[in-house]
């Protein structure tokens, strides 16, 4: 499969000035996923087009200097397979490598996070939400969305995120129906959505690091396991980042998902909510 980041347009010239249509792509991964995990997480990175090329030529020597196949963050830090033929300080030259080809690349990262339990008390069932997979991927897509309005982004969007979560085809139907409508294909930039698969584009690699990285801090947090971050952590969100970057990260908090389900409930009880109309 084709890694889905195009060129960047040529430019468009207004009398002697010329501007350059910069086209970006939003890569989406997860952590959390396995039925035990108390916490999924959805982080990812928006990388210029041609950034993201040349992010994936870097990674891809990284890769074939450590006589690696994929980078997988989890992998990596507990030495499992393909690591194992690493050592611990080779392991942690890898990350570290990693880590500083995302930071000069970069030039927005999000995570979001959620208690699948809490989810499940909280949130009603509904094909608009879905499950907490597919509510992470669109506040992800809100999140990029954000960014672009604060920054003025007037170039195009693709969202990309790693394939095979069992909730892939509830999410996909959820993104198709979203962006049917005009108004939100506008709002978002759209240019397309698609899953991937990240041993082939590379970029997802990269937001695997930021899933798990936003993942661990988060369950360390919840299970009272050592105050402070993790080192790899810190130096992943340093500041300021060399690409001008900013980071933005949400958990889905018991408050914020009740008040996400709130028009679900108007919708489904309207003689409970007789101010809707």
């Amino acid at each position: 499969m084709q890694m889905p980041c195009g060129s960047v347009e040529g430019p468009l010239s207004f009398g002697k000035w010329a501007m350059v249509m910069v086209e970006f792509t939003a890569f989406f991964d997860e952590s959390g996923t396995h039925d035990s995990a108390p916490i999924l997480c959805m982080g990812g990175l928006v990388l210029e087009n041609e950034a993201a090329k040349q992010l994936s030529v870097r990674w891809k020597e990284m890769l074939d200097g450590y006589g690696l196949p994929f980078f997988r963050m989890a992998a990596c830090a507990h030495g499992a397979k393909p690591f194992d033929r690493l050592d611990k300080d080779q392991r942690i030259a890898v990350e570290t490598e990693a880590i500083s080809i995302i930071r000069s690349a970069i030039k927005f990262g999000f995570a979001v996070s959620v208690y699948p339990s809490q989810f499940d008390k909280t949130v009603p069932h509904s094909p608009e939400i879905g499950s907490p997979y597919s509510l992470c991927a669109h506040t992800c897509l809100t999140a990029v969305r954000g960014w672009a309005n604060r920054f003025n982004i007037e170039g195009k969007i693709s969202y990309v995120f790693e394939a095979g979560h069992r909730s892939q085809a509830e999410a996909n139907g959820i993104m198709i129906r979203l962006f049917k409508k005009p108004n939100l294909r506008a709002e978002h930039r759209y240019a397309g959505h698609s899953f991937a698969d990240k041993s082939v584009v590379l970029p997802l690699q990269a937001a695997d690091i930021i899933a798990w990285q936003w993942f661990t801090e988060n369950k360390r947090q919840l299970e009272g396991i050592r105050p402070n971050p993790r080192g790899d952590f810190v130096e992943l969100m340093r500041k300021p980042i060399e690409s001008g970057a900013e980071y933005h990260a949400v958990h889905l908090s018991e408050k914020l998902l009740s008040d996400l389900s709130r028009p679900v409930l108007m919708n489904e009880y309207p003689l409970t909510y007789p101010w809707r109309n």
